[in-house]
């Protein structure tokens, strides 16, 4: 319709939204600021119509709304799912209440970096038939930040990535962009797996299609004890998360003919597992480090090298005598 008084102009349409920035949250503090912020101002930098959203996984006795107002933070929305699903419902939520053709999800203590939109809006034009872009990245913690490993030099598709991601999980969340396509088409986050979730989704893709990655580094990952990653870990759920997410491993693989990376995927699995014991240890959680390579004992034997396999043994039985001394020590 006109305006009265201003015949034949035409309306001007609001832009079609290029990105959606859908940022997962639960009991936010200061840092989902920052990472708003940072969204906003590398979207401004780019030039990018964005639709940013906050979907709240029902935080108790917060309004998330009133917290981006008192912030003095416009032009997000804010949308609070009716009960707590955890990790990988609230990720499906972002997904599927996104609108663009580009999803970025930042998580609620993650940034990015000001050139973070436009670069990865150039690789999507560039390698029209990646399904995933992601870039190098900067990690922080309490004692200072340092950069995620190269995966190759130059910017470009990765080759065999499919082999590569399998072999190790390096990809860290704030720094990847997925096409909605590809959601689409390999489905979305599997809310069963918690400490692998996103390692998974990222075999699901590279065995779908291309993968592009930017070797500089445009987007920074948090590090802190009260990550659901540092809490799994507490809690001795490692192995078990492993187990069902290598099911899924192995059927997504067996599928896309390469049969060859599952023991890959399991080897990693079994790393991870060895790996998350020494703190346990240190921690007086003998019995619980026991318990993480007892399940990956059970389930993975067949995938270890011999040298894993005698080193987690060797390990195992060290860890069953503390624990038992740890027990008589508490009694």
């Amino acid at each position: 319709m006109n305006p009265a008084g201003e015949p034949g102009r035409t309306p001007v349409p609001a832009p079609v939204a290029e990105w959606s920035v859908m940022i997962p949250t639960y009991r936010p503090d200061e840092a989902l600021k920052e990472a708003l912020l940072s969204a906003q101002a590398a979207l401004e930098r780019a030039g990018a119509a964005a639709q940013i959203e906050v979907v709240d996984d029902a935080s108790p006795g917060i309004d998330v709304a009133e917290l981006l107002r008192g912030w003095g933070i416009d032009g997000v929305s804010v949308h609070r799912r009716a009960a707590n699903g955890g990790l990988g419902e609230c990720w499906n939520t972002c997904i599927e209440r996104s609108t663009a053709p580009l999803i970025h999800i930042l998580h609620q203590d993650d940034a990015v970096h000001p050139d973070f939109y436009s670069r990865m809006t150039a690789a999507s034009r560039d390698y029209p038939s990646a399904l995933m872009f992601f870039c190098r990245t900067r990690i922080l913690d309490h004692t200072g930040s340092w950069l995620a490993p190269l995966h190759q030099e130059q910017e470009g598709l990765l080759p065999d990535w499919l082999a590569s991601i399998c072999t190790k999980q390096t990809v860290y969340c704030p720094a990847v962009v997925v096409r909605r396509a590809t959601y689409e088409s390999v489905g979305v986050f599997d809310p069963r797996l918690r400490y692998i979730i996103d390692w998974e989704m990222w075999i699901r893709i590279a065995a779908a299609g291309p993968v592009a990655y930017l070797a500089d580094p445009l987007a920074s990952y948090r590090v802190h004890d009260g990550s659901e990653s540092g809490r799994l870990l507490a809690g001795g759920q490692i192995s078990s998360d492993f187990v069902i997410g290598i099911e899924r491993i192995r059927r997504t693989l067996f599928a896309a003919g390469r049969r060859d990376c599952l023991k890959l995927a399991v080897n990693y699995a079994c790393e991870v597992s060895g790996a998350v014991t020494w703190g346990h240890e240190a921690a007086g959680r003998s019995h619980v480090a026991a318990k993480e390579l007892l399940v990956a004992f059970r389930h993975f034997w067949w995938g270890m090298t011999p040298l894993l396999f005698l080193k987690h043994l060797k390990r195992y039985v060290k860890l069953r005598l503390q624990a038992r001394r740890e027990m008589r020590s508490a009694a």
